[in-house]
């Protein structure tokens, strides 16, 4: 297709002249319309043309296109060096990061494009009044956090901003809390083995997730812990896993070392005692932990 005819749409963005890094006065023609992938030995200048030619250029008119209050909220490549380039559309970067640890890492995150994501729809979605159920178009009223009115019958319409759109602050589900899913405690897998006693440790989450030292107070709370599990009567297994979180004195002894003390122990039941370690996981070891249990 003959990129010069006024008539016709381009096919490649047209770089001549490129000096950016390694970059020394390369022309190249880049495909339009297509998934473009740049490869090359280290330091021939990929990350140079992709950033430092097409996207400097591209994000510069994308810019352009926003207002001042906007641009100085986002982060702007510097100009490129070039003698010429045509034909390039407005551009967004996704730079590369290390990765970040936590369980509701998602692609938006990583790559920042979240922000971008968050931004738009705060700025550019309609809103209903909410008097009279009118859509409210976007308004430059928006980004400067001045009122927005209905057009059709007065009322002040309330508008959301970009942060309220992020899954983990504000804007989070309170059910998912922002995951996308919800987890709760399959109490099928709390006690696996019914044949084995509380103190032989049927309830698996106090063997693995809480203190051992729950036996004692489960047995304080009224539970027989020396019969197989099976033979517990419905207010005892009641009890285990659906009990109150009372205090109870316990006279304890430290079996490594012998001390021994008395001291107050809240009575933590299987559902909870899996409840909180949920709570607590921070990465995929501690969720491999907790996860059998749900």
């Amino acid at each position: 297709m003959n990129h010069e005819s006024s008539s016709a749409l381009p096919a490649a963005i047209r770089v001549r002249g490129a000096r950016v890094h390694n970059l020394k006065n390369i022309d190249v023609d880049v495909p339009l319309h297509k998934i473009v992938g740049i490869a090359g030995v280290s330091g021939s200048g990929k990350s140079s043309l992709a950033l430092g030619v097409l996207y400097a250029e591209g994000s510069r008119r994308y810019l352009e296109a926003l207002s001042t209050y906007t641009r100085r909220r986002m982060t702007q490549a510097e100009k490129a060096q070039v003698d010429e380039i045509r034909y390039v559309p407005a551009a967004l970067a996704l730079h590369q990061r290390p990765g970040v640890p936590g369980m509701r890492s998602t692609f938006g995150t990583m790559t920042e494009l979240l922000n971008s994501l968050r931004l738009m729809f705060s700025r550019l979605s309609h809103y209903p009044c909410p008097s009279c159920g009118c859509m409210v178009p976007p308004s430059l009223n928006i980004a400067a956090e001045i009122p927005l009115y209905c057009p059709r019958c007065g009322a002040q319409v309330p508008v959301l901003g970009a942060e309220q759109f992020a899954f983990n602050s504000t804007g989070a589900c309170p059910d998912c809390e922002g995951t996308g899913i919800v987890r709760v405690v399959d109490e099928s897998t709390l006690v696996p083995d019914e044949s084995l006693s509380i103190n032989e440790g049927a309830v698996l989450p106090w063997q693995t997730l809480m203190w051992s030292l729950m036996k004692e107070i489960a047995e304080k709370m009224g539970v027989r812990t020396n019969v197989p599990f099976r033979e517990l009567t419905p207010e005892e297994r009641d009890m285990v896993f659906h009990g109150p979180a009372k205090k109870v004195h316990l006279l304890y002894q430290n079996s490594k070392t012998g001390a021994a003390g008395e001291m107050d122990f809240t009575y933590f039941n299987a559902v909870y005692t899996v409840e909180n370690a949920l709570a607590k996981v921070t990465d995929e070891k501690g969720m491999k932990r907790v996860e059998r249990f749900l």
